[in-house]
């Protein structure tokens, strides 16, 4: 429930009484913002399946020097908390990082 409760706020706007809200953003950007997430969702959809795919079918198939620990890296990203991945991007991508120095 707790993580659905942003998308309930947002769902609750619907009915609020500001449909001029609404329908100004119907006349304006929301067909823009929507096939815009739908193009994302459809690229990152192909980008994950496509590395995906390959990735376990060079660990399954092939033999190479580090194939196991490219099988455990290939882990790494189920292991780690999402926000965990964030918070150390940030840091390495902030303004005082090490990418930007």
């Amino acid at each position: 429930m707790v993580l659905a409760l942003p998308l309930l706020t947002v769902a609750s706007f619907v009915f609020h009484p500001a449909r001029a809200v609404w329908a100004h953003l119907a006349d304006t950007v929301l067909k823009g913002y929507i096939l815009n997430s739908l193009a994302l969702m459809l690229g990152v959809a192909v980008g994950a399946l496509s590395l995906g795919v390959s990735t376990a079918w060079l660990c399954s198939t092939c033999r190479f020097p580090g194939r196991t620990v490219f099988e455990w890296a290939l882990l790494l990203p189920l292991a780690m908390p999402a926000y965990i991945i964030a918070y150390t991007y940030t840091g390495m991508l902030d303004f005082a990082g090490p990418v930007q120095t």
